[in-house]
């Protein structure tokens, strides 16, 4: 009897493992297949055969700045600005044009117009190609303002040019770069386009070179120096904008916060070009320069200098807590002088202690205050001992010690 049980057993385990998967998961007429949930069915009766998964496929949350070179051509805009700046110079003047476009966009009062040499710098080869390109570039503008960067492709050797009395076909030997002979030569290049640019009669701004990746620091801060030191004594207006691409260290740094405090990339995988947030950035310095110097308004005056004796605010304006001064002190005039401020003028009065309200007699006798010793009670019975003397009083007989009964037993 116990082989049968055991042989049906088999037979339905064998059977339910033999149905194929359509009949395992589908319900049939009024009956219900082998299928159950205590034969391994994770599903229940009468649900469609699952499906194969799909691979999920992981996409980035932000789109990535595209590893682009050159900065996107200027866009026109459908409002036309009242003023104008240039921006002249490199690839990087290109990055900082397009940064100061997006700064501007909405702006009725500026626009910005790029003059931008990609391969271009103040080493020329003793052809002067740059600055007639310069003047070229600005002969028919009249603009608000100008804006050079320029230097990245100038750190390489310089060519002097030849003396009236060498022979045909002499080359005179090449300064290296960073030499005494390079420094003299490059300061007079930074000297004649500084000239070209101030010709105009605008407010003119040199702005320095960022760090980048494969460039070493100490000699982009060796130009910088140069443009600092020459636009400083030529009476232009440096900016500096190294301090905004490093880190904490000081070194240069693929990403950081851009204009609105977000981190971000600021640099594209090169690591000399920027990003669109980058070049914002990168604009952000040199529109705070001519928002303070070009933008100004001419008809607006001057802010008045503040009253030497200014009147009393109003219990409204008042502010909730004011220097610590004592009760009963009264200032000579009326006013809120802050502390630390000038001092303020004095009165024809000669006594200046009438008017204070402080009480400066001796204070009442047996009040708190007095701290005069003897105190007045002990002064007067001193008096009063000395002239009647009195003889002492005899101590009351003092009371013996009885010993308790516990104790005397």
């Amino acid at each position: 009897m116990a082989a049968r049980v055991v042989g049906g057993v088999l037979i339905l385990v064998g059977t339910t493992l033999w149905q194929p998967a359509q009949a395992q998961y589908q319900y049939r007429g009024y009956g219900f297949g082998y299928g159950f949930q205590s034969f391994g069915n994770p599903w229940f009766f009468g649900q469609p055969v699952p499906r194969p998964r799909t691979p999920r496929v992981y996409r980035h949350s932000q789109p990535q700045e595209p590893a682009t070179t050159h900065p996107p051509p200027p866009q026109k805009s459908e409002i036309k600005p009242t003023k104008t700046g240039i921006v002249v110079g490199d690839t990087m003047a290109a990055w900082l044009a397009y940064g100061l476009e997006q700064a501007y966009a909405e702006s009725t009062e500026i626009g910005v117009v790029r003059k931008v040499r990609s391969s271009t710098g103040l080493i020329d080869q003793c052809k002067g190609e740059f600055r007639k390109w310069l003047e070229q570039s600005l002969a028919n503008e009249k603009p608000t303002f100008i804006a050079l960067m320029i230097g990245m492709n100038d750190r390489r050797s310089i060519q002097p040019c030849a003396a009236s009395g060498q022979a045909e076909g002499a080359k005179p030997g090449a300064y290296a770069f960073r030499a005494k002979e390079w420094v003299e030569a490059y300061e007079k290049e930074i000297d004649e386009a500084i000239s070209v640019l101030k010709s105009k009669g605008v407010p003119v701004f040199w702005v320095g070179l960022p760090p980048a990746r494969n460039i070493r620091a100490s000699e982009l801060g060796f130009l910088n120096d140069l443009y600092r030191k020459h636009a400083e004594k030529a009476g232009i207006e440096y900016v500096d904008i190294w301090a905004a691409f490093v880190d904490e260290d000081g070194d240069f740094a693929m990403r950081g916060p851009d204009v609105n405090g977000q981190t971000r990339s600021l640099r594209t995988e090169d690591g000399l070009n920027f990003t669109k947030p980058g070049a914002r950035k990168l604009a952000l310095f040199l529109e705070r320069e001519i928002n303070r110097t070009a933008l100004q308004t001419p008809d607006v005056p001057p802010a008045a200098a503040p009253a030497t004796q200014p009147q009393m605010a109003t219990p409204e304006e008042r502010p909730v807590v004011g220097p610590v001064m004592p009760l009963t002190w009264q200032p000579a005039e009326k006013g809120d002088v802050l502390l630390g401020g000038p001092k303020p003028a004095r009165s024809g009065d000669s006594e200046p202690e009438r008017r204070m309200s402080v009480d400066t007699s001796r204070p009442v006798r047996g009040r708190a205050d007095d701290f005069t010793w003897p105190r007045p009670q002990q002064a007067v019975g001193y008096a009063e001992s000395a002239e009647n003397p009195e003889p002492d009083k005899a101590a009351p007989p003092r009371r013996a010690n009885r010993k308790s009964p516990r104790r005397a037993r």
